[in-house]
This record gives structure tokens, C-alpha cells and sequence, in this order.
């Protein structure tokens, strides 16, 4: 008899423990996940203004090179981000190379070049894509 009782104490202790695991567990589910969004928006404005005012880059961006521009980004970044960038026409619609299974933060400037120093080149679109890791 007193064998039972033991175990039923040491089940009770269990159930008791699973009982207030799973109320540490649904309170920690529902606090809200950190908003990232304006700190990635206000990112990608400040990256975004740098690239438009270096000539060089401008001027890659414009001749289709993403290399540097990548490079810049890169080191701009921070750690817990990934992202992509893509150069197109400024009527045409490129979001190529980003996931489809996170939330990606998007943003976009315009770069122009000067008619009189290139002729030939049209204005193009730059898309920069972030998402968290």
C-alpha cells in the first residue's frame, strides 16, 4: 500500500511539473517578436543615399556592375541580415533572387545619369532587398 502511494506523489509531481512547463511555455509565445522594420528601412535609406552620392558606384550601377555595390552593402550590413540587390529598368518589376518563406523589407532609388557624359545610358532602378536570417 504504501508502494502506490509513492508512485501516485511521484506522478502527481510530474503532472505538476508538465502543468507549469506548459504555462512558461504558452506565456513566452505570446510576448510580441521584435519589430524590425523601421530599423531595416531606416538601414537601407542611409545605405541607399551613400550609394547615390558616390560617382563610382553611380556609375556602375548604371553600366549594370552590382559588384561593389554588393561589396559596400556587405560591409554595411548588420550580421543578422541577408540580402540581395538588382538593377533593372525603372518600368520594370525585379524582385529575383529573395525567399519566399521570410519577410523581406524592400526599397528602392532611382540613379541617372548625366545626358551630356553618357549619352547611350538610360536611368536605372536599384532594388535592395533585406531579410532576417
Amino acid at each position: 500500500m504504501k508502494n502506490k502511494k509513492a508512485w501516485v506523489r511521484i506522478i502527481e509531481a510530474i503532472i505538476g511539473i508538465m502543468v507549469i512547463m506548459a504555462g512558461i511555455l504558452y506565456i513566452n509565445s505570446k510576448q510580441p517578436s521584435k519589430d524590425i522594420s523601421d530599423d531595416v528601412y531606416e538601414k537601407q535609406r542611409q545605405i541607399l543615399e551613400i550609394i547615390a552620392n558616390n560617382e563610382d558606384m553611380r556609375t556602375k550601377i548604371i553600366g549594370g556592375e552590382t559588384d561593389s555595390v554588393k561589396e559596400y552593402i556587405l560591409k554595411t550590413i548588420p550580421s543578422g541580415w541577408d540580402f540581395t540587390i538588382n538593377i533593372c529598368e525603372v518600368d520594370q518589376i525585379c524582385n529575383q533572387n529573395t525567399p519566399n518563406d521570410r519577410d523581406i523589407y524592400t526599397n528602392e532609388i532611382i540613379i541617372s545619369s548625366n545626358l551630356t557624359d553618357y549619352p547611350d545610358k538610360k536611368t536605372k532602378k536599384l532594388m535592395f532587398f533585406v531579410w532576417s536570417r
